[in-house]
């Protein structure tokens, strides 16, 4: 699958004023005057990589603002983006990093948010902690659009990475749909406000079925 694939996404979200005191710290941009680990030290003594900071800070800042993409997504999805950005070794990696996620936050902000629903992965009423995203987007009367994302470390647990699923299906409780890029196929099952996902090839990342599970529909 595609790790930190450029044709899409989604991130998540945040939601109102009420949450900025607690949560919005996670957004500010980088504190050049106490940097603290390489990477930090890394883009605020590099104008280019300051730059990407500010302009993400600028966009994640505006996605805070939209009251119809849910909070807890948003937040989650940025802890682990830090995470995954703060083992890079060099300038080249920080860059693509910043570029990726630029971009997801970018194509967030330009979204219908009227016609979409995001969930997350639960794990005993929780988030899980192998944090899996679902978002549905409702294309016409009968089309939505699917997409999926996980996060997961690698075998040597040195590095995170980023699985995304992208397809389209018709507008059902119960969905079969296809990757685009890679021919993973996943079955969707609705109850209520819950989706229930199963996957249905070998295609779709490894044996650890890593987008099977039950969604939560965020408010």
């Amino acid at each position: 699958m595609a790790v930190f694939n450029c044709r899409r996404w989604l991130a998540g979200s945040f939601i109102n004023i009420a949450f900025l005191p607690l949560a919005f710290a996670q957004f500010l941009p980088l504190d050049c005057e106490n940097p603290g680990n390489f990477v930090e030290k890394t883009t605020c003594s590099n104008p280019k990589l300051t730059e990407l900071d500010n302009k993400l800070f600028a966009e994640l800042e505006q996605a805070t603002h939209e009251t119809k993409v849910p909070a807890q997504m948003l937040e989650l999805t940025q802890q682990r983006w830090t995470k995954a950005r703060n083992q890079c070794k060099n300038t080249a990696c920080i860059e693509q990093a910043y570029q990726k996620r630029l971009l997801e936050i970018k194509n967030l902000n330009t979204t219908d948010q009227e016609f979409v629903r995001y969930f997350i992965r639960t794990k005993d009423n929780r988030p899980d902690p192998n944090l899996a995203l679902l978002q549905l987007q409702t294309l016409d009367e009968k089309r939505i659009r699917v997409l999926a994302q996980t996060f997961w470390n690698s075998k040597d647990n040195k590095s995170n990475q980023t699985t995304d699923f992208s397809g389209y299906a018709n507008q059902a409780k119960k969905i079969t749909v296809k990757d685009l890029d890679t021919g993973c196929i996943l079955k969707l099952r609705q109850y209520k406000e819950q989706w229930r996902v199963w996957q249905a090839s070998p295609l779709c990342g490894n044996k650890n079925l890593r987008f099977s599970g039950v969604y939560e529909l965020q408010k």
